[in-house]
Protein backbone atom coordinates (compact mmCIF):
# COMPACT_ATOMS: atom_id res chain seq x y z
CA UNK A 1 0.00 0.00 0.00
CA UNK A 2 1.93 3.44 -1.14
CA UNK A 3 1.06 6.56 0.93
CA UNK A 4 0.56 9.30 -1.10
CA UNK A 5 1.82 12.27 1.38
CA UNK A 6 4.25 14.80 1.98
CA UNK A 7 7.22 13.67 3.68
CA UNK A 8 7.08 15.18 7.13
CA UNK A 9 9.70 17.58 8.75
CA UNK A 10 13.09 15.67 9.03
CA UNK A 11 13.73 14.96 13.16
CA UNK A 12 15.74 17.61 14.59
CA UNK A 13 18.67 16.20 16.16
CA UNK A 14 20.43 19.07 18.09
CA UNK A 15 19.90 18.60 21.81
CA UNK A 16 19.58 15.00 22.04
CA UNK A 17 21.21 12.81 24.91
CA UNK A 18 23.18 9.46 25.22
CA UNK A 19 21.30 7.49 22.85
CA UNK A 20 19.15 4.45 23.75
CA UNK A 21 21.15 2.31 21.87
CA UNK A 22 24.35 3.05 23.24
CA UNK A 23 25.91 0.59 25.71
CA UNK A 24 27.29 2.53 27.95
CA UNK A 25 30.18 0.03 28.88
CA UNK A 26 31.98 1.03 26.22
CA UNK A 27 33.92 4.17 25.42
CA UNK A 28 32.19 6.45 23.17
CA UNK A 29 33.83 9.82 24.18
CA UNK A 30 32.23 12.93 23.33
CA UNK A 31 28.61 13.88 22.51
CA UNK A 32 30.33 14.92 18.89
CA UNK A 33 31.60 11.56 18.57
CA UNK A 34 28.03 10.52 17.69
CA UNK A 35 27.78 13.04 14.62
CA UNK A 36 24.49 14.45 14.91
CA UNK A 37 25.11 17.89 13.52
CA UNK A 38 26.52 16.39 10.41
CA UNK A 39 23.78 13.97 10.10
CA UNK A 40 21.44 16.45 10.81
CA UNK A 41 22.93 18.95 7.45
CA UNK A 42 22.11 15.35 5.44
CA UNK A 43 18.70 14.90 6.56
CA UNK A 44 17.77 18.49 5.37
CA UNK A 45 20.02 18.20 2.34
CA UNK A 46 17.61 16.02 1.15
CA UNK A 47 18.32 12.57 2.41
CA UNK A 48 15.16 12.41 5.10
CA UNK A 49 13.21 13.63 1.92
CA UNK A 50 14.58 10.96 -0.41
CA UNK A 51 14.31 7.99 2.18
CA UNK A 52 10.98 9.13 3.19
CA UNK A 53 8.85 9.15 0.07
CA UNK A 54 10.69 5.43 -1.07
CA UNK A 55 9.75 4.25 2.16
CA UNK A 56 5.77 5.72 1.58
CA UNK A 57 5.47 3.60 -1.62
CA UNK A 58 6.00 0.19 0.28
CA UNK A 59 4.80 0.86 3.92
CA UNK A 60 1.64 -0.68 5.17
CA UNK A 61 0.54 2.05 6.97
CA UNK A 62 -3.03 2.98 6.34
CA UNK A 63 -4.01 6.86 5.35
CA UNK A 64 -5.57 6.98 8.57
CA UNK A 65 -2.47 4.97 10.69
CA UNK A 66 -0.20 7.35 9.39
CA UNK A 67 -1.97 10.59 10.62
CA UNK A 68 -2.38 9.01 14.11
CA UNK A 69 1.66 8.63 13.57
CA UNK A 70 2.25 12.25 12.95
CA UNK A 71 -0.14 13.42 15.16
CA UNK A 72 1.63 12.08 18.18
CA UNK A 73 5.01 13.38 16.59
CA UNK A 74 6.56 10.14 16.37
CA UNK A 75 8.97 10.64 13.22
CA UNK A 76 10.10 14.02 14.58
CA UNK A 77 11.38 11.66 17.64
CA UNK A 78 13.36 9.30 15.50
CA UNK A 79 16.79 9.34 16.52
CA UNK A 80 19.83 9.06 14.24
CA UNK A 81 23.59 9.06 15.51
CA UNK A 82 27.17 7.50 14.26
CA UNK A 83 28.03 4.70 16.54
CA UNK A 84 31.89 4.85 16.73
CA UNK A 85 32.34 1.85 18.52
CA UNK A 86 30.34 -0.11 15.62
CA UNK A 87 31.56 2.76 12.81
CA UNK A 88 28.07 2.64 11.30
CA UNK A 89 24.73 5.18 11.44
CA UNK A 90 22.07 3.60 13.70
CA UNK A 91 19.06 4.70 13.73
CA UNK A 92 16.26 4.36 17.41
CA UNK A 93 12.54 4.64 17.29
CA UNK A 94 10.96 6.65 19.78
CA UNK A 95 8.72 4.67 22.43
CA UNK A 96 5.11 3.65 21.03
CA UNK A 97 1.95 3.54 22.98
CA UNK A 98 0.28 0.41 23.46
CA UNK A 99 -2.92 1.96 23.44
CA UNK A 100 -4.57 4.06 20.08
CA UNK A 101 -7.90 6.08 21.14
CA UNK A 102 -10.31 4.36 18.23
CA UNK A 103 -7.56 2.40 16.90
CA UNK A 104 -7.46 -1.48 16.64
CA UNK A 105 -4.07 -2.56 18.14
CA UNK A 106 -1.67 -1.00 15.65
CA UNK A 107 1.22 -0.17 18.23
CA UNK A 108 3.45 -3.42 16.92
CA UNK A 109 2.93 -2.27 13.19
CA UNK A 110 3.69 1.29 13.78
CA UNK A 111 6.94 0.15 15.48
CA UNK A 112 7.94 -2.02 12.75
CA UNK A 113 7.31 0.83 10.38
CA UNK A 114 9.38 3.42 12.19
CA UNK A 115 11.79 1.28 12.44
CA UNK A 116 11.79 0.25 8.40
CA UNK A 117 11.51 4.02 7.81
CA UNK A 118 14.68 4.35 10.21
CA UNK A 119 16.31 1.78 8.05
CA UNK A 120 15.58 3.71 4.75
CA UNK A 121 17.02 6.94 6.06
CA UNK A 122 20.02 5.19 7.45
CA UNK A 123 20.46 3.41 4.42
CA UNK A 124 20.35 6.41 1.83
CA UNK A 125 23.20 8.59 3.92
CA UNK A 126 25.14 5.75 4.04
CA UNK A 127 25.01 5.21 -0.06
CA UNK A 128 24.18 8.39 -0.99
CA UNK A 129 25.35 11.01 1.21
CA UNK A 130 27.84 10.19 3.83
CA UNK A 131 31.38 8.67 3.52
CA UNK A 132 33.09 8.60 7.19
CA UNK A 133 36.77 7.36 7.55
CA UNK A 134 37.77 5.53 10.64
CA UNK A 135 40.04 8.83 10.75
CA UNK A 136 36.25 10.75 11.44
CA UNK A 137 36.85 12.66 8.03
CA UNK A 138 33.37 13.14 6.64
CA UNK A 139 33.01 13.56 2.72
CA UNK A 140 30.42 13.68 0.41
CA UNK A 141 30.05 9.73 -1.34
CA UNK A 142 30.23 11.51 -4.89
CA UNK A 143 33.37 12.48 -6.56
CA UNK A 144 34.46 16.14 -7.01
CA UNK A 145 37.48 15.20 -9.25
CA UNK A 146 37.69 16.86 -12.58
CA UNK A 147 37.76 14.40 -15.78
CA UNK A 148 41.66 16.20 -16.45
CA UNK A 149 42.70 15.18 -12.45
CA UNK A 150 41.18 11.67 -12.87
CA UNK A 151 44.62 9.54 -13.23
CA UNK A 152 45.15 7.30 -15.96
CA UNK A 153 47.61 4.21 -16.31
CA UNK A 154 50.42 5.61 -18.13
CA UNK A 155 54.18 5.54 -18.45
CA UNK A 156 54.34 9.19 -17.50
CA UNK A 157 54.53 10.52 -14.05
CA UNK A 158 52.05 10.98 -12.11
CA UNK A 159 50.76 14.19 -10.93
CA UNK A 160 51.93 13.22 -7.21
CA UNK A 161 55.85 13.07 -8.84
CA UNK A 162 55.95 8.88 -8.02
CA UNK A 163 56.31 7.23 -10.90
CA UNK A 164 54.58 3.85 -11.82
CA UNK A 165 56.48 0.05 -11.40
CA UNK A 166 57.58 -1.50 -14.36
CA UNK A 167 60.88 -3.59 -14.93
CA UNK A 168 62.95 -0.49 -15.47
CA UNK A 169 62.64 0.83 -12.08
CA UNK A 170 64.91 -0.42 -9.66
CA UNK A 171 64.00 0.16 -5.99
CA UNK A 172 66.84 0.68 -3.13
CA UNK A 173 66.38 -0.97 0.27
Amino acid sequence: MALDVDSPNAPDLTNRGIPTEVDLSETYGTESDYRREELQEFLRDGAWKEAFEEWAKYTDLSDAEYEAVLDRGLFEQIDFFWDPVEERIQSVVPDVPDEWPGENDISSKVRTELSDLGDAVTEMLEVSYVDWSSEGRSEKVWSELKYSEELEFSGEAEPSGEVPYNEETEFED
